[in-house]
């Protein structure tokens, strides 16, 4: 049998590149909470682009297989092998667990409880409980129709020129909604606090940042009310118990849903206001569709497709990692000793033309009747035991949302600029994006 070393090595100066253009970026700009002038400044700098080009240099170098890169003072596997991610995603969260110290240090600040911080009987305790509540593998949620019915009362307050700030606002009200009630619609401190949280997780702090309990105990007081048609009121059926902690579940769900999948929707905006021919597919799908019928709602796969392209194409995580619980031996024989931690790329793995023939061009069809959700080598919900258990109802909130505003206007992207002829940008700028609906 190997050993580690038998990986290969990138370079120390190889390493410190990585660690400059790679990790470097991404913490300036926020590892949970997105600051805008960092997130600009790296959009003008095509901080994306220079992070994927070396990472492509690397791979091309080392791979396709494992190679050890240096990351600040550690170092890490770093994956691209759509083979070796199926090994150690499938093997999650044991042997490869999903809380390497980094990340660990920050979600602690806000979701200490986190179900992708959490090992062994605690990890499935809470990965139930999350299945029950989200429904994960159904078709259709058991409160779908009301989430279409949330959605396009939200999409309804959208009009003339948007940006992501505005969609965002939107989004976070019908989160609320959706997972605590009605009650909640206009509870905007309850998400200014969990924005100051995760503002504070950008500095990995390693424990609950000031607040927290606060934050813990404004959503139990939701979870004991249990408003019916909200997600909260599924809980007393939900398998749980103290070790579960509930309000600590819900965190990550606000946190998902409230600034990540409308992260996605702006971009997936954006793709349709500047891609004619993504805009007739488009609105060929919603003719004749009636949006207030949940399964209406949910056999648009192609919009489907333009959320998964937007996410494919610009993941808002576009690094992640997992971390050995034990000495682990790869397919061929390899060691990789415990505490090791791996790394995978999204943005290089998404967008590398070399695996995928649309790689920088949006093709929604490859979602809707292709085989891209079957791809180890697309990763922005993970996959595996670990894989994100609402991704699912993530997919139809946003159909919903999307089709109720698209139904009512016509987006053009008004910056920055998109040619649907050249190949895309491998960063897309929340905070320049301007979308304008016209009726």
């Amino acid at each position: 049998m190997g050993k580690a070393e038998d990986f290969p090595h990138a370079s120390v100066i190889e390493g410190v590149r990585f660690t400059a253009q790679v990790g470097v970026p991404n913490v300036i700009q926020g590892l949970f909470k997105k600051r805008e002038l960092p997130t600009k400044v790296a959009g003008v700098a095509r901080a994306d682009l220079f992070a994927f080009t070396l990472v492509q240099g690397l791979v091309r170098k080392y791979g396709p297989g494992p190679f050890w890169v240096r990351v600040a003072t550690d170092e890490a596997l770093l994956l691209s092998d759509p083979a070796d991610i199926e090994f150690v995603l499938g093997g999650s969260p044991d042997p490869f667990a999903s809380d390497p110290p980094a990340k660990k240090a920050g979600m602690s600040a806000f979701q200490p409880d986190a179900l992708t911080l959490s090992r062994g009987d605690l990890w499935r305790n809470r990965r139930d409980f999350a299945e029950a509540v989200l429904q994960t593998g159904r078709p259709l949620h058991s409160l779908a129709l009301r989430m279409v019915k949330v959605a396009a009362q939200e999409a309804a307050g959208l009009t003339g020129e948007i940006g992501y700030d505005d969609l965002n606002a939107a989004f976070q009200r019908l989160t609320r909604r959706v997972v605590l009630g009605d009650a909640a619609a206009d509870d905007t401190a309850l998400t200014d606090l969990l924005g100051d949280l995760m503002a504070a997780g950008n500095k990995t702090p390693g424990k609950p940042a000031k607040g927290y309990d606060d934050l813990v105990a404004r959503l139990a007081s939701y979870v004991d009310a249990g408003e019916k048609g909200s997600l909260v009121s599924l809980v007393a059926q939900a398998p749980h118990d103290d070790a579960t902690a509930v309000a600590g579940q819900l965190v990550h769900w606000l946190f998902a849903m409230g600034d990540t999948l409308p992260a996605n929707l702006v971009r997936a905006l954006a793709v349709i206001g500047s891609h004619p021919e993504v805009r007739t597919e488009v609105y060929a799908e919603l003719e004749g569709k009636v949006l207030t019928r949940a399964k209406e709602v949910a056999s648009l796969d192609y919009l489907g497709g333009v959320i998964l392209e937007a996410m494919r194409l610009w993941p808002t995580t576009p690094l992640f990692g997992r971390v050995t619980t034990r000495e682990v031996a790869f397919p061929d024989g390899r060691v990789l000793p415990e505490g090791s931690q791996v790394l995978i790329h999204n943005l290089h793995n998404h967008r590398d033309r070399e695996r995928v023939s649309f790689a920088d061009r949006c093709a929604p069809g490859e979602w809707a009747s292709g085989d891209a959700a079957s791809s180890w080598s697309f990763n922005f919900f993970s996959h595996g035991p670990q894989g994100c258990p609402g991704a699912g109802m993530s997919v139809f909130l946003g159909q919903a949302f999307l089709a109720a505003l698209l139904s009512r206007a016509t987006p053009q992207l008004v910056s920055p600029s998109l040619n649907p002829s050249k190949p895309l940008p491998y960063g897309l700028d929340l905070f320049a994006v301007r979308i304008g609906l016209t009726s």
